[in-house]
């Protein structure tokens, strides 16, 4: 069965905090927030799949960032963090 895309934003978050916990830098920890005020957005778009999420979330994430004007150094920052995760819960 299929993952839900509220269950992989679950996931997701998880995965952050656990990363927030252990960040030691202020940077990292403003990128897991920013990670998941975002997914909170979208905990509960209506979907199945972890790819379908995740490609999706990601398209989002970067229209977001262009949109809020954030710096090249964090939004590579960002989306390295946002790989990353997903890679981690895969």
């Amino acid at each position: 069965m299929a993952m839900t895309f509220a269950e992989r934003a679950d996931q997701l978050s998880d995965a952050l905090r656990d990363i927030e916990h252990t960040a030691e830098e202020g940077d990292q920890l403003f990128y897991c927030a920013y990670l998941l005020g975002l997914l909170g957005l979208h905990s509960s778009a209506e979907g199945e799949g972890k790819a379908l999420f995740d490609e999706a979330f990601e398209g989002t994430l970067r229209d977001t960032l262009d949109a809020e004007g954030m710096t090249e150094d964090d939004q590579k920052s960002i989306l390295g963090l946002w790989q990353q995760t997903c890679l981690s819960v895969a």
